[in-house]
């Protein structure tokens, strides 16, 4: 127990640590590329910067739902089976039981 205990609170700063330190890069890319003089050079600046920071970011939050899910063993559960008992061309909208 405490094991996992000591390995969440080091993924969950772990997490933190690494989401500040991508946000603060986004920032600063951003200024950097809106300081730009070009106009079509700054565009292509912004949109790199859009871009590549989005995919840090969703790399970030991965990583972190990621950890979670490894760190609580949720993953290693089954599926509920399907209730095969009803037939869905009997299924109307009027009655939501049967939904």
């Amino acid at each position: 127990m405490g094991v996992r205990i000591l390995a969440s609170l080091t993924a969950i700063l772990g997490s933190t640590a690494l989401t500040l330190g991508c946000l603060i890069a986004v920032v600063r890319g951003t200024i950097l590329a809106v300081s730009i003089d070009k106009a079509p050079l700054r565009f292509l600046a912004v949109a790199a910067d859009f871009a590549l920071g989005t995919i840090a970011l969703l790399g970030c939050i991965f990583l972190a739902t990621h950890l979670a899910v490894r760190i609580l063993g949720v993953g290693q559960t089954d599926f509920p089976a399907m209730h095969l008992g009803t037939d869905s061309s009997n299924v109307s909208s009027e009655d939501p039981a049967k939904i």
